[in-house]
């Protein structure tokens, strides 16, 4: 939890200096991570439901839109580690990649609906180049994650992501 709230407050600061569509988005690439690596499904859907709404209150937006997203983002990452193979920072960057990409296409969606408001005539352009920088971000912020998930020992060590584990032999 604590590394899900350092990651808002990073990416508040990291916000300020780098321009939206080229700042990764770091809370949401973290929830991806720990559904991707937490043992427990129950704490860990509480936990990204805890960091979404903590998102919805920081962004101003509709409550609860972040939270119910960040939700199906885990439950998605939780999926796609017991059925593909996302070993490598290929894998892991492409699945992102269109995960960010739906993640930012249900945000409108569900401000458009529960709030009637148009959808946006700008912004589309952003969406493309912002998937791309959370991907080439998802290895990296996945393997911190992990490690510091290692050394609390809360780390499901059957579905290391990104084999970072040199000596461990997959066969």
């Amino acid at each position: 939890m604590a590394v899900g709230l350092l990651a808002v407050v990073v990416q508040g600061a990291v916000a300020s200096i780098v321009r939206p569509p080229w700042c990764p988005d770091l809370a949401l690439l973290v929830v991806l991570a720990i559904g991707l690596r937490w043992q427990g499904f129950e704490s860990g859907l509480l936990m990204v439901a805890a960091l979404g709404y903590a998102a919805d209150i920081l962004s101003g937006g509709l409550r609860g839109g972040h939270a119910l997203l960040r939700m199906f983002v885990f439950v998605s990452a939780r999926l796609a580690a017991r059925q593909l193979n996302l070993v490598g920072a290929f894998p892991l960057a492409t699945f992102a990649a269109g995960l960010f990409v739906a993640y930012g296409l249900a945000v409108v969606g569900l401000t458009q609906f529960f709030t009637g408001a148009s959808l946006p005539s700008e912004g589309w352009l952003d969406l493309l180049p912002h998937a791309l920088v959370n991907a080439l971000a998802a290895p990296l912020v996945s393997a911190a994650v992990g490690r510091l998930l290692s050394w609390f020992g809360d780390d499901d060590e059957e579905r290391l992501v990104l084999g970072v584990d040199p000596g461990r032999r997959t066969s």
